[in-house]
């Protein structure tokens, strides 16, 4: 294109391009994007789109090289006054001779390369304005998918805008609710956690509660996935019996199975609150809730059933394999001793391959953390030993098993960051201890020297801000030393389930030996400099120490929320 006309189609001047206007139909950039495609995408002008029009109004419909029109370009954009000018001008060329369709429901359903239309565009980059125009001018059309399955109103329901979903459904009379891999908009607007959209949609269609995704999955199951009780308690109010509800293709899990397998206590809670006896139910493995929780090792879900008065009917059930939960149990990695301690507790349970729990904590070829707690849980409440597949003790296959188990112990090593974890927390610890030690002797104020009953005493003795000082100086000792000698002793142990917890309470006593060598630190400085000409600064001492502290307390606790 020639450069001063794509400059002027750019900054909209009238006098250049009126002086080029023959030329208009020639003149393209290298993507074939003519005049108007320019100017509607630097500009939100009905006069330019007009004066270029009536100069060449072959240009309405003219395409560049990825399909699009200038009312693409404009509703990408969000150029509402361009769209319009767009939209009344094709009015006036009233119908297409050959096909007999108006130009303006030609233009608005002409679609991209990708097969999207102008709606598309615009709904992608939530500009209502723009999406109102272009709805009201063709109310019948479906506005069907582009190349990756999607309609303009799942991408609305996708994306949350709740605008822009209402004026949808209340504008169009069939508009297509389909999306990528056989979801529905409901499916959409629940993955996306839009409650506002899901309430909406289902006042419009109430039974898209039913319809299944490629896997089966009901919007239900997507929000019980998120564990998004909002949109659920939506789509439960409309439909409870969606609840009962299998996924063919996943398994044949509800979606209380699928809140249980990613441990969403809350989304359990809120389908059995509407639907009490759903927890009967079992996947096409046999497996109910219970069994489903502890082979995923989601020790919250287990603890959330273990509450519920149903649960002893879930125990000792067996799935297709014959294994009870107990079995799962026996080769997780879950500590849950109430459930191996429960009294109905079927201990002695037999599956098909003729073991018992405490058979399979012991034969299976696997390593688990929590191995040997399991094992020791199984033989205090008195789990047998199956004797169903008895092997004498001398035989090759036990000693190899034995061996083979021996040898993968001893590969199992503890992590180094672990170590070098314990290593570094010790040093500290022992800095601490140092550091308020010696402040225990060499006490803020130095000791009285007159001669008299007072003799050798703290001069700030009396002061509040000095006993502060004391106590928290004390307690960053005491915590700082047993966080050592918790260090100390688990360096005895030899397996990360011994150390870990250790690690975590020498840690704990750590960060608080650390506030309170800070407290000490504040109060200190404050007894020293609070008289008249060094309040001031043991006033900033405090703003500062105190600033420091919170801070330091805001940045622990973000991280204990992100692990």
């Amino acid at each position: 294109m020639d450069p001063r006309l794509y400059k002027a189609a750019m900054e909209g001047n009238t006098r250049v391009l009126m002086e080029n206007k023959d030329r208009f139909e020639e003149q393209v950039t290298p993507t074939n994007n003519t005049v108007l495609h320019i100017t509607v995408q630097f500009r939100n002008s009905a006069y330019f789109v007009r004066k270029i029009l009536e100069t060449q109004s072959s240009l309405l419909l003219r395409v560049n090289s990825g399909g699009e029109t200038a009312l693409h370009i404009a509703a990408r954009n969000g150029r509402a006054i361009t769209v319009a000018a767009l939209i009344d001008f094709a009015k006036t060329l009233g119908r297409d001779l050959e096909s007999g369709v108006e130009i303006t429901v030609e233009m608005v359903r002409m679609t991209s390369e990708n097969k999207d239309t102008a709606l598309h565009e615009a709904v992608r980059n939530n500009h209502f304005s723009v999406v109102k125009l272009l709805v009201e001018e063709d109310k019948g059309f479906s506005h069907g998918a582009n190349n990756s399955g999607e309609t303009p109103l799942y991408l609305a329901a996708e994306r949350g805008y709740h605008k822009i979903v209402s004026r949808i459904l209340k504008t169009c009379t069939l508009p297509a609710f389909n999306g990528p891999n056989g979801r529905t908009v409901l499916h959409a607007a629940v993955f996306s956690g839009h409650p506002a959209c899901v309430r909406e949609l289902l006042q419009w269609r109430p039974s898209l509660t039913k319809e299944g995704d490629l896997y089966g999955w009901t919007p239900l199951h997507c929000a019980a996935r998120q564990n998004d009780v909002k949109s659920m308690r939506v789509l439960l109010d409309t439909d409870k019996d969606v609840a009962y509800q299998i996924a063919e293709g996943h398994g044949k899990m509800t979606a209380l199975h699928l809140a249980a397998l990613h441990g969403n206590v809350e989304a359990m809670e809120e389908l059995l609150s509407h639907c009490p006896d759903c927890w009967e139910m079992v996947n096409d493995g046999g497996q109910n809730i219970l069994h489903i929780a502890i082979e995923n090792e989601k020790v919250n879900a287990v603890q959330c059933i273990l509450k519920r008065r149903w649960f002893c009917n879930l125990l000792n059930h067996k799935d297709k394999e014959g294994n009870t939960p107990l079995h799962m149990l026996a080769v997780s990695d879950c500590d849950i001793p109430d459930l191996i301690r429960h009294k109905l507790a079927d201990t002695g349970a037999f599956n098909k391959e003729n073991l018992t729990p405490r058979d399979k904590a012991i034969f299976v070829d696997s390593y688990r953390r929590n191995e040997e707690v399991i094992i020791s849980e199984l033989k205090k409440v008195k789990a047998p030993l199956g004797r169903r597949n008895i092997v004498q003790a001398d035989s090759k296959e036990i000693t190899k098993w034995k061996k083979d188990r021996a040898g993968k112990k001893k590969e199992i090593s503890i992590p180094p960051t672990i170590i070098k974890f314990g290593d570094n927390n010790m040093v500290v610890a022992a800095l601490i201890a140092t550091v308020n030690f010696a402040a225990g002797f060499t006490l803020p104020g130095g000791y009285d020297g007159n001669a008299g009953p007072n003799q050798g005493m703290a001069v700030l003795v009396r002061k509040a801000a000095f006993k502060v000082f004391v106590i928290s100086n004390t307690m960053a000792v005491t915590c700082s030393t047993s966080a050592l000698f918790v260090f100390l002793i688990a360096s005895f142990y030899a397996k990360q389930n011994k150390i870990v917890p250790r690690y975590g309470t020498g840690f704990i006593l750590v960060l608080v030996s650390m506030v309170a060598m800070m407290i000490a630190f504040i109060t200190g400085t404050y007894a020293v400099l609070a008289t008249t000409p060094g309040l001031g600064i043991a006033i900033s001492v405090c703003v500062i120490g105190c600033s420091v502290l919170v801070i330091d307390c805001i940045f622990l606790y973000r991280m204990y929320r992100k692990t």
